[in-house]
């Protein structure tokens, strides 16, 4: 406690000699983690300064400010993190400092949707005699087929070029109900063919998820 009260008290005398109106750290955190911060010191005049003592003032802020401050790190998958800034400035006596965070949260929100993709002749006879269901996400799909099924050569062909446009479909299609950052890679996807598939209008619905960056300003 003496020491730390030693500490506090050379930074005082640090700060008012270098003539330090208010200190600005800007911050990132999340992944369980502290990512990267800074600490900036400016006069009255908004000039950043540069000094032997602003470096030690820079090193006590590094300790001191996460025992004032408290910074929400911990990711749960939905919860990503949080970044802003901490100003610092002297209290009205001059004999303690005050810190002021100022943060936005950033969540991953998953939307989910349905979509009527258009078939070919050849897609809708391959789905509908002998596929049950297929899903995937942007890398890949897997397809089940029915029991007992003989898939022939150009059968193969046709599965080959329907994945690769519905991986296609489902990596560009407009959410309606969307954010306005989408997460790279992150969408997933379901069809089960009886339930889906429409025989008139030859289309087959998919249920397509996709995770968006959203960001909230903290209270």
């Amino acid at each position: 406690m003496k020491t730390q009260t030693v500490e506090l008290e050379q930074s005082l005398k640090l700060w008012k000699k270098s003539m330090i109106d208010h200190c600005v750290m800007e911050f990132s955190c999340g992944g369980d983690s502290m990512n990267e911060f800074t600490f900036l010191f400016y006069d009255e005049n908004k000039n950043v300064l540069h000094s032997e003592d602003i470096t030690t003032l820079d090193n006590f802020f590094e300790e001191e400010v996460f025992d004032k401050v408290h910074f929400y790190e911990a990711s749960d998958g939905h919860y990503l993190g949080e970044f802003g800034t901490v100003n610092i400035e002297l209290n009205d006596e001059g004999d303690d400092f005050i810190y002021t965070k100022e943060a936005s949260s950033e969540y991953s929100e998953a939307v989910t949707e349905i979509f009527k993709y258009q078939l070919t002749d050849d897609e809708f006879d391959l789905l509908n005699e002998k596929i049950s269901d297929f899903n995937g996400d942007s890398s890949g799909l897997v397809v089940n087929y029915n029991l007992d099924c003989i898939i022939t050569d150009k059968e193969i062909d046709t599965m080959s070029d329907f994945e690769n446009k519905i991986l296609n479909f489902v990596v560009d299609v407009e959410f309606e109900h969307g954010f306005s950052e989408a997460q790279e890679e992150s969408e997933m996807f379901e069809c089960n063919v009886q339930d889906g598939l429409d025989e008139e209008d030859k289309t087959i619905e998919l249920i397509i998820s996709r995770s968006y960056y959203v960001t909230v300003t903290n209270d």
